[in-house]
């Protein structure tokens, strides 16, 4: 039996990595502890929701992820300040 595989062209997805790893993690101190058992999808729900709030937390305290994204929205280009005439294309003078 072969191992399931990523789609590769789905896009980076950093709260699903980092909910990945927590939800390993969780998994491992709770399943292998004596006492009940939460369901796996409960474990994942949680998982998420302390990813994504990392995440949040990440970008109001971290100034390096801070100065990051400030960089990067920098350097991107807001298509809705552009504007193109296309009234002269494909007229002949």
């Amino acid at each position: 039996m072969s191992a399931p595989t990523k789609p590769t062209d789905s896009p980076h997805d950093p709260i699903q990595e980092l909910a990945e790893k927590l939800y390993v993690a969780i998994c491992a101190r709770i399943y292998s502890a004596s006492g009940e058992k939460p369901q796996p999808k409960a474990v994942a729900q949680l998982s998420f929701k302390l990813a994504e709030s990392f995440q949040a937390a990440n970008y109001e305290f971290n100034p390096t992820a801070i100065a990051t994204r400030e960089a990067k929205a920098k350097a991107t280009v807001n298509l809705d300040n552009v504007h193109i005439d296309f009234g002269a294309v494909g007229k002949q003078k």
